[in-house]
C-alpha cells in the first residue's frame, strides 16, 4: 500500500479542498463503527474496566484493515519530522492530555501513529482499541468534543 502524505504547508488547504473533504467524509462510517463498539463494551460490563482490560473486549477486526488502507491513501497524513514534535509524542504516550485538537494537529498525530506502526507493528491497532485514534479522527472531521 502506497502511503500518501501532504506537506505541512499545504495540509490546511488540502483539508478545505474537495479531495480533503472526500477523505474526511470517508472516515464517517468508521468513526460510527468505532463509537458503537466502544459503547457495546461499555454497556456489556457493569464494572469500570481499566483501559487495558477494555481493549481486550473491543472487536474492530471487520474494519481495522480497511480503515488503515483509507488512512494511508487519503492524504490526511502530514509530511513533517514527527521525531522533533515532543508534544505529540507525549500525547500518544498518555503523558499529556489530547485536549481539543485542531484538524491539523490531529493529522500530525495520525501521521505519528501510522509511521510508528510501520516500525512497531500493532501500534495502530492499540491506538484504535484504546480510543486515541477515535479522538484523532473526530478532530479531523471536526466532530470532536472538548475534553475537560
Amino acid at each position: 500500500m502506497h502511503s500518501v502524505f501532504t506537506s505541512l504547508d499545504s495540509i490546511d488547504a488540502f483539508l478545505k479542498g474537495e479531495d480533503g473533504r472526500k477523505a474526511i467524509n470517508g472516515l464517517g462510517p468508521y468513526i460510527t463503527k468505532i463509537e458503537q463498539e466502544m459503547l457495546r463494551v461499555e454497556k456489556a460490563f457493569p464494572l469500570t474496566l481499566t483501559k487495558e482490560s477494555r481493549m481486550r473486549f473491543i472487536d474492530l477486526e471487520d474494519i481495522k484493515t480497511d480503515l488503515k488502507k483509507i488512512i494511508l491513501s487519503s492524504g490526511l497524513m502530514v509530511d513533517y519530522d514527527g521525531e522533533e514534535w515532543i508534544e505529540g509524542q507525549e500525547m500518544l504516550e498518555g503523558i499529556r492530555p489530547l485536549g481539543q485538537l485542531s484538524p491539523i494537529k490531529a493529522c500530525k498525530l495520525l501521521s505519528m501513529v501510522m509511521i510508528k506502526d510501520a516500525s512497531d507493528y500493532g501500534y495502530y491497532e492499540q491506538q484504535l482499541k484504546n480510543g486515541i485514534l477515535l479522538k484523532i479522527l473526530k478532530a479531523i472531521t471536526q466532530k470532536g468534543e472538548k475534553e475537560q
